[in-house]
């Protein structure tokens, strides 16, 4: 490998808005990261929409390569199985955020591990998705030369799967954004008198949030005042509420906020009364980690991930106790805990430095042109 690596990263899922999902956000922080250092050479693969603003991020417009016009649906095809004849041997390491790499590219591949939900929950995606994506995810893991796993939990995860990855699978905890971190907190006026719960993802039925809406029901009997304010996109699958979802949500009791932005999530985080983080299966957990990034209380499920990031910092419950999140929520209500002093924060410069190393230190790197 040259000194100064020729680093590609695939970030054609990427929208112009550079906003979008965890995967997303993950492209564009460690693609930003990456930029501002001086020990690689950083080029990014967009679509042709999200170039300028790709170029914009990077400093660069001539490190930016546009992938032809190509639907949604066409596109991971295209980056398994036409991209890498393009890119031929133009780069030292070529890095997939996202389920997949090219074949026959004679760079050094890293491919980052989210999670195996695509295998160890395939219901959870449209038929057409688990049907096309699950085999090219699976020969883009056996194909990597480094995964970069988001958590210890994922790493096992992928360890169970096929355990003959264990030389090529490395943990790099994922980080909050800065511009959560750092944006002014804005008053969302539905909240801003009441006292309330937050819970940020969608309403896929892994994230559970079906179990929280359930025991609103419960909450609202002692605290008919406070509200569980749900924030986040629409599902990728099936959405899954629960059966006391669409009464609480008529009289109030449930707040939707999709589409904030920064700084209305921040406010969010600093004046809830609890983060409740109930998900079945998570890669990573990234509320988990914004919330004590930003001194909010919180509840988690007994998820490994999950446990993994937040720790002691915060109370774990069994994920379909409905009582019990009922009664972890009330506690909070009527003695509210102090607010805790922000933490010192992950950055995605540590992301990006400890993605780097695995790298240049990973068994063969020197071997590299």
């Amino acid at each position: 490998m040259t000194s100064v690596p020729r680093w590609l990263m695939m970030a054609g899922h990427v929208p112009p808005t550079l906003r979008g999902g965890g995967i997303v956000r993950y492209t564009v922080e460690l693609t930003h990261a990456l930029a501002r250092r001086d020990d690689v050479e950083l080029h990014v693969l967009s679509s042709p929409a999200a170039a300028d603003p790709l170029a914009e991020l990077i400093g660069s417009a001539d490190r930016v390569i546009r992938h032809p016009t190509i639907s949604g649906a066409l596109l991971p095809m295209w980056e398994r199985f036409a991209l890498g004849p393009r890119l031929g041997s133009a780069f030292d390491v070529v890095q997939g955020p996202k389920h997949l790499l090219p074949r026959t590219v004679s760079a050094r591949t890293v491919l980052t591990v989210h999670d195996l939900l695509l295998f160890d929950r395939p219901d959870d995606y449209p038929l057409a998705k688990r049907t096309l994506l699950r085999r090219p995810y699976a020969a883009s893991l056996r194909q990597a030369d480094v995964l970069v796993c988001v958590s210890a939990a994922t790493r096992d995860r992928l360890l169970h799967w096929d355990s003959g990855l264990t030389d090529r699978a490395t943990t790099v905890l994922s980080a909050t954004s800065p511009h959560l971190l750092d944006s002014p907190p804005t008053p969302v006026d539905a909240l801003a008198r009441r006292p309330f719960a937050l819970v940020v993802g969608d309403a896929s039925k892994r994230k559970n949030v079906s179990v929280v809406v359930s025991a609103w029901a419960e909450v609202v009997r002692r605290r008919p005042d406070a509200a569980l304010a749900l924030v986040g996109p629409p599902a990728w699958g099936a959405e899954a509420y629960g059966p006391d979802h669409a009464a609480l949500a008529a009289s109030g009791s449930i707040v939707q906020l999709t589409g904030i932005d920064d700084g209305m999530l921040r406010w969010c985080y600093e004046n809830c009364a609890v983060v409740l983080a109930p998900s079945l299966v998570e890669g990573f957990g990234l509320p988990a980690v914004e919330a004590l990034d930003l001194g909010a209380p919180l509840v988690t499920s007994m998820d490994p991930a999950l446990v993994e990031v937040s720790g002691d910092a915060a109370e774990h419950l069994p994920a379909e106790d409905v009582t019990g999140w009922a009664q972890a929520v009330l506690r909070r209500l009527e003695n509210p805990p102090a607010t805790a002093p922000r933490r010192s924060a992950r950055t995605w410069d540590d992301v990006a430095a400890e993605t780097v190393a695995a790298v240049v230190t990973a068994p063969g790197a020197q071997q590299q042109p």
